[in-house]
């Protein structure tokens, strides 16, 4: 259990605090997603632009009336909505319309002709519209990484994928890690395919904690900003950190022992403990850069204190403060972006950040559903909606997770536009 000092008098107050602005409706988004990165307008895939677009302001919010959900989302099978472990989601939308979501290794079930689960260890599910996915293909279906060795017996898994467009591939980072936290050994995997389903080319390992002098080098999130081509990783025990990689994203700028003398620190203390820092996440909007990140415990299920926290910088290095203007190198620092609630989800966290056809940017993560029947022990998916404060801050609506709830989900042309 997370030791929080005082979590629900803090939540109290912010929720008293952060209200649904009606001027949301016209705020300004200054990229097009074309993944979860929240890219800053070089997020083609091809390293171009460099420079922050003039904001774009909306005539008006579109809602979407043939799109609902309902958390948690489950996958479709046989035509049903299963429940399925899905934690670390990762979603893009691929140049051909759909969406792809990618998770920590799972179990899945196949197809409408195949009864049970398999387990896999890079699931990939496609989705016309965000909400209801099916699974597609399997991005370890002819390649098993074997550059960690296990541990008490514990074979390593891969865990929380992103995928990011770099010139005509799709470039699939992911983590490598049997769960100590200390090991020299684990860290971050590339691999690269044409489209967002396969058949991937792997290139095995990227680099290893050892190699890049960072505790716990997992949870890779990569984001093109100015041209330049940037990967944001760490977990618990160490430190968020940020390098820099090749044009291709197959090699660090400039070699390894350059990028080891020359990373930044963003956020994290070298401690491990549930307070620390994870899953981090860059959104780049209006000029003003947003670090995303989940900290509380996160396995201990309905019991799960995990919530994402953001702060803010003027450049992608940081230093990332919160709004009492506190870097994020101490415990319990950044402005809440989502929270846990007995009424709804615990756990709430590991999120990423996707574009609507209408320009609303919604955050997709993981929680423990307080109102499971069954599964409550499992990270399932959620959906929500990012507003923004008057202050220009991010969270979703009440700051929690909504749960049962049939709301609009995200506006898709093909479904709002009849011909």
């Amino acid at each position: 259990m997370q030791k929080n000092g005082g979590f629900m008098g803090k939540l109290s107050k912010m929720l008293k605090i952060h209200t649904v602005f009606a001027a949301v409706l016209s705020l300004c988004f200054c990229t097009v997603f074309t993944a979860c990165t929240g890219g800053d307008g070089d997020n083609n895939g091809d390293g171009g632009g460099g420079e922050d677009i003039p904001p774009v302001i909306l005539p008006e919010e579109k809602i979407a009336e043939n799109n609902d959900y309902a958390n948690p989302i489950y996958p479709l099978h046989d035509g049903e909505k299963k429940p399925l472990y899905t934690a670390d989601p990762y979603v893009i939308k691929g140049d051909d319309g759909f969406y792809y979501l990618y998770c920590t290794q799972t179990e899945v079930y196949l197809s409408d002709d195949v009864l049970g689960k398999t387990f896999k260890r890079g699931p990939v599910f496609k989705s016309p519209d965000c909400v209801n996915w099916v699974y597609t293909a399997d991005v370890f279906e002819s390649y098993t990484p074997d550059w960690v060795s296990p541990v008490n017996g514990n074979a390593p898994g891969v865990w929380a994928p992103t995928v990011v467009k770099v010139g005509e591939y799709y470039n699939f980072y992911y983590s490598f890690s049997a769960g100590n936290y200390d090991n020299p050994e684990i860290g971050v995997g590339v691999a690269r395919s044409r489209t967002p389903y396969g058949p991937w080319e792997h290139y095995g390992k990227l680099f290893n904690s050892g190699e890049i002098g960072v505790i716990n080098s997992i949870d890779p999130h990569v984001l093109w900003d100015g041209g330049r081509l940037y990967m944001v990783f760490g977990s618990y025990g160490g430190l968020i950190t940020l390098v820099e990689l090749e044009a291709d994203g197959l090699s660090l700028k400039g070699g390894l022992e350059y990028q080891r003398e020359h990373k930044t620190a963003l956020a994290g203390y070298e401690r491990y403990e549930m307070e620390n820092y994870e899953a981090s996440i860059i959104l780049k909007r209006g000029g003003k850069y947003y670090l995303f990140l989940s900290t509380g415990a996160t396995l201990s299920g309905t019991k799960s204190t995990y919530h994402v926290v953001v702060a803010t910088s003027d450049n992608i290095a940081g230093p990332y403060l919160d709004s009492k203007g506190r870097n994020m190198f101490g415990p319990n620092r950044g402005d809440y972006v989502v929270t846990p609630s007995m009424s709804g989800a615990m756990g709430v966290g590991h999120m990423c950040l996707v574009e609507d056809d209408a320009q609303a940017v919604w955050m997709l993560y993981h929680g423990y559903d307080t109102q499971a029947a069954n599964y409550s022990d499992w990270r399932v998916l959620y959906l929500d909606k990012l507003l923004w404060t008057d202050g220009g801050l991010p969270y979703v609506k009440d700051i929690h997770a909504s749960n049962h709830e049939t709301l609009p989900g995200p506006y898709i042309n093909a479904l709002e536009e009849k011909l």
